[in-house]
């Protein structure tokens, strides 16, 4: 994932107004970014298949449909489908206990919806950018390393054959130095 190619993001929130103003924001901010709405979580989940890297979900979902799936609920189907897209959850609850509800199903972050929501949101892009960049190099480091130790490992085995085979004498050694 990263922030200079396209960058797919659902915004999911059943209030209009709140919907398609973080998503002009986002698209201001970075026009890489394809931006997807949905109005219900349940429309969310029917396009998983686009794998969006980042899904901007609101907590309450009910408010046009009083029998739609809540957040919290649609986040549990996302991670259950895709653990590696990011949730960042939407909402207008202050309350520290539904945060860390929400994080402990998985949510990469939660906003409260207030005038720097849409900074933060800008922010934790970012900061989900960062992580996976990170995550790669660190995959790099650990086979690099491997392939090291595993160099260093047949270079001694292969010392230990060379002197066992008496292509390599104590007196070579001694005399090199």
């Amino acid at each position: 994932m990263s922030a200079k190619k396209d960058m797919l993001i659902f915004v999911v929130d059943d209030d209009a107004i709140q919907l398609e103003m973080l998503k002009d924001y986002l698209i201001k901010k970075n026009s890489s970014y394809t931006i997807k709405p949905f109005a219900t979580g349940e429309e969310c989940l029917q396009n998983l298949s686009l794998n969006p890297s980042i899904i901007f979900l609101d907590y309450n979902l009910n408010s046009v449909n009083k029998k739609a799936k809540d957040g919290l609920t649609v986040l549990k189907e996302i991670k259950k489908s895709n653990p590696d897209i990011e949730v960042v959850m939407f909402s207008g609850q202050e309350k520290i206990e539904v945060a860390v509800n929400t994080m402990s199903f998985g949510a990469f972050d939660y906003i409260v919806k207030s005038e720097s929501a849409f900074v933060r949101a800008e922010n934790v892009i970012k900061n989900i950018v960062r992580r996976h960049t990170l995550e790669v190099e660190n995959k790099h480091f650990k086979k690099l390393t491997m392939a090291f130790g595993a160099i260093i490992v047949v270079m001694i085995i292969g010392t230990i054959v060379a002197y066992s085979l008496g292509y390599i004498s104590d007196s070579q050694v001694g005399a090199d130095i």
